[in-house]
């Protein structure tokens, strides 16, 4: 049998659970005019997507021009 020291522990428990995430997203927070948000939130709902990935498609489309 073997002997579990805090360095078996340490080596055991960091398998376990949830596999990390190779890039992970972040919260931000943004400020906007409220007529901006509701017209955003409306194309999101249209097109099927978060307000989010919305936001996050728009910010890759302008960055890459």
């Amino acid at each position: 049998m073997e002997n579990y020291t805090a360095d078996n522990q340490d080596s055991a428990s960091k398998r376990r659970g949830r596999p990390r995430v190779a890039n992970k997203k972040k919260q931000y927070t943004l400020t906007m005019r409220p007529d901006m948000y509701i017209q955003a939130r409306e194309e999101a709902d249209r097109r099927g997507i978060s307000f989010s990935a919305l936001i996050a498609n728009a910010l890759v489309e302008y960055l890459d021009k």
